[in-house]
């Protein structure tokens, strides 16, 4: 059995990966419109996770790999919409986090619940998923730098959810 060099193994994966998410925003459209939200604005309420601390701006920023400038932006406009607001930090009172609102949880998990019903990975099966996942995660872990890891502080990229 022959096998391709690695070289060409990670061209093929890398569009692959981007093949699914190319699909996956496609497939998002609507459900974006409908909830009136870019793609940035999606990718910024699904970092703010209710089960975690609210993220101050510099953390949010990191998270979305922007720069404070346009995470900026983006919570400003996220926060028009009501579905955010900047609140100030207990352990700094002269720093803002970013906490959800009750109409920014409905959206985020109506957002959540779009993106997973229409991501090719879902037609994965859970053995699958779940392999999926693990070489992912691998992938982050072993290609971090100091910079990417500064840019995850929360550890997303060994969260479950």
């Amino acid at each position: 059995m022959t096998t391709s060099p690695p070289t060409e193994l990670t061209r093929q994966l890398l569009i692959a990966v981007r093949d699914v998410m190319s699909m996956s925003h496609l497939r998002l459209r609507a459900p974006l419109d409908r909830l009136e939200l870019t793609a940035p604005l999606s990718d910024a309420l699904w970092a703010l996770d209710p089960g975690l601390p609210s993220p101050s701006m510099k953390v949010l920023a990191g998270q979305l790999h922007c720069d404070p400038s346009s995470a900026t932006f983006l919570v400003t406009r996220l926060e028009r919409q009501g579905l955010i607001e900047r609140v100030p930090d207990p352990a700094d009172r002269r720093s803002k986090t970013v906490e959800l609102t009750a109409k920014g949880a409905r959206v985020r998990r109506e957002l959540i619940e779009a993106m997973v019903a229409r991501s090719p990975l879902s037609a994965l099966d859970a053995a699958d998923q779940a392999a999926t996942l693990r070489l992912l995660r691998k992938a982050l872990t072993r290609s971090a730098t100091p910079e990417t890891s500064a840019a995850d502080p929360t550890g997303a990229a060994d969260r479950t959810a």
